[in-house]
């Protein structure tokens, strides 16, 4: 074993992290730990007990009361902590622990060669690797370096500054890649020993588990005294409600708290007669302060010598490469998006045709006119009502909403069931109160608009497919929409329900929506284009991957690339497919043979 692995098992031992020596053992190969079993082992077991006074958070750091006053928001205040505690060496009670983590951080897209980056150019990580890094700087600069200039007895910058952006860095990238939500209290913290389980998508051996409900004042497990306190604001708020009952119900209400304190005067045992018993009820109240701990628990039977792997969640490609150094192949969690502003100009193209159809002799700014005036009232009824029309999960639908679950044909409207709630670091497209994003003359952009989603089968998401309905509806059926809510929700109701029931309105619709779809999956494919201009197929990135080393940067960015081209590959075929159905369904027999003229294509 090598020197850090020693020093780091002894801290475990003097810290009093639990787990078994003879079911587990800890390894370092190729220059990284892992976890392996020594036996076979049960599934529920729990391998690993961590006290939580061990964790290393802002509550327990060594500046917990300057990181509570500055109040500092986001990865912040524990990467100044794990730098405050690093500076501390061998005088920091995480010493032991701290030495063992890599010196140089984690090798993430953000720290790659211009070269090297420009390798996910079309693809979901095109942004992030561009400005992790300024974010980092800017949070550096606005938050960080403040508070150092204001307590500069306690950072000490002398020599080789222990709180340089260098280093602030290597702890942000360290904090993104081990760092676990402990509870309500602790919030992200390192987690000594959880931390050494590797990560695999699908098939995990072990779940991180804590009791997250705690004192948000103290990290309590059990009762105390800030609980106390909000007990009695609690008893002098029912006290006040209770000035308004009557004299019957108070009298009630005595005579039931007499009985119950008559049950409760036979059932307590005698408190002498315990004590005769030698019951210590302090000793009692200790050990189980002690259960509060972050275990690791089995979630299926292991077999001797297998390494032990937890899962870092359901993540797709973009964020374990950003945040941890690594992707695979066939990420179920994996999507691609397509920016807001694309959706409002594919909606107007899509209108326009349809308008110039029926009006074909408009002038070209007569129809861009009309295109925005039919446009504009139906997006904005869909953002102020999207909560209702598509409540994410853990939201409640208001009143009567409640029954409406978001499963439309096939998936919302679609073929798509998979909504997506990914933290995304684009600006929000912003609405103007003279038309939003339908306004006519273009936005300035601050970054990207908001993003909606293609699913790993190729799906576009609930929420766009109920906005690509309520676009291309007919008006008499917008206006209902517009009259009562409720209008809507029957609507997409029935829609959930209309298999082989192809009316000509709804056929005509869904014909609409699955071109403007197609249209979107092609406008989003030529962004994986090469530079001049050709596509260039999975297979052949496939075998360009095969002559780079397993775990090289070039390896996971193609695989970042080849998973996002067979998303998009496979969008492109199921709205192609649709369109065709639908198109053929909503022509007249009479107009069968006639060429039907396609829907102009969005050019980047």
């Amino acid at each position: 074993m090598s020197s850090k692995l020693d020093i780091l098992l002894q801290w475990f031992n003097d810290n009093k992290v639990d787990w078994n020596k003879e079911s587990l053992i800890v390894k370092e190969i190729n220059g990284s730990f892992g976890v392996y079993a020594l036996k076979d082992l049960k599934k529920d077991e729990t391998v690993v007990k961590i006290p939580k006074e061990c964790i290393l958070s802002t509550k327990t750091c060594g500046i917990a009361n300057i990181l509570e006053e500055a109040n500092l928001e986001g990865g912040c205040p524990l990467a100044l902590a794990v730098l405050y505690e690093l500076a501390q060496k061998e005088g920091s009670p995480w010493h032991g622990y701290l030495q063992s983590l890599p010196d140089t951080g984690e090798d993430l897209p953000m720290f790659w060669s211009e070269e090297e980056k420009s390798w996910f150019k079309g693809t979901e990580l095109e942004d992030p690797v561009n400005n992790d890094l300024n974010d980092l700087k800017d949070d550096y600069h606005e938050l960080v370096e403040p508070l150092l200039d204001e307590y500069p007895y306690i950072f000490k910058r002398e020599g080789d500054d222990p709180y340089s952006f260098d280093k602030f860095v290597k702890a942000s990238t360290l904090i993104s890649s081990r760092a676990f939500e402990v509870d309500a209290y602790h919030e992200n913290a390192l987690v000594p020993f959880a931390d050494l389980f590797n990560h695999r998508g699908e098939g995990e051996h072990v779940h991180f588990q804590t009791e997250f409900q705690v004192c948000e004042a103290c990290g309590a497990l059990e009762y105390c005294e800030h609980e106390y306190f909000d007990f009695l604001e609690g008893e002098h708020d029912d006290d006040e409600q209770g000035e308004w009952e009557d004299e019957e119900d108070e009298q009630d209400d005595a005579t039931e708290s007499e009985d119950e304190e008559e049950e409760m005067d036979t059932e307590l045992p005698d408190l002498e007669e315990l004590e005769q018993q030698n019951v210590d009820f302090w000793d009692k109240e200790e050990d189980s302060e002690k259960q509060d701990t972050c275990d690791m628990v089995l979630d299926r039977d292991v077999k001797k010598d297998e390494e032990l792997f937890n899962t870092y969640g359901d993540l797709p490609n973009v964020a374990l490469l950003s945040k941890y150094g690594f992707c695979y192949d066939n990420n179920k969690n994996d999507y691609v998006s397509i920016d807001e502003n694309s959706i409002v100009d594919c909606c107007l193209a899509v209108t326009a045709e349809l308008l110039q159809a029926k009006n074909p002799k408009v002038k070209e700014d007569e129809l861009e006119a009309l295109a925005i005036e039919h446009t504009r009232p139906r997006w904005e009824f869909f953002l102020e009502n999207e909560h209702i029309l598509c409540p994410t999960e853990g939201e409640e639908a208001e009143d009567m909403h409640d029954d409406y679950e978001d499963d439309c044909e096939d998936g919302c409207c679609s073929g798509d069931d998979h909504d997506h709630d990914h933290d995304h670091e684009k600006d929000e497209h912003e609405h103007d109160e003279d038309g939003g994003c339908c306004g006519g003359e273009e936005d300035e952009e601050k970054g990207r608009s908001r993003p909606y989603f293609i699913n790993s089968e190729g799906l576009f998401e609930d929420k766009l497919m109920c906005l690509l309905h309520i676009m291309f509806i007919s008006d008499a059926k917008f206006t209902k929409f517009a009259e009562d809510i409720n209008n809507a929700l029957e609507y997409f109701e029935e829609l959930a329900g209309s298999q082989g029931q192809k009316t000509k309105a709804l056929v005509e619709v869904k014909r609409n929506v699955y071109q403007a779809c197609l249209a979107l999956a092609e406008f989003r494919y030529m962004d994986y284009s090469e530079e001049n201009g050709e596509w260039k197929s999975v297979e052949k990135e496939i075998e360009e991957r095969k002559k780079v080393p397993s775990g090289s940067r070039k390896y996971y960015a193609l695989t970042q690339r080849i998973n996002e081209k067979r998303i998009i590959e496979r969008a492109v075929d199921y709205y192609k497919k649709a369109v065709d159905e639908y198109s053929v369904l909503v022509v007249p027999s009479s107009a069968k043979n006639k060429k039907k003229k396609g829907p102009k294509r969005l050019r980047k």
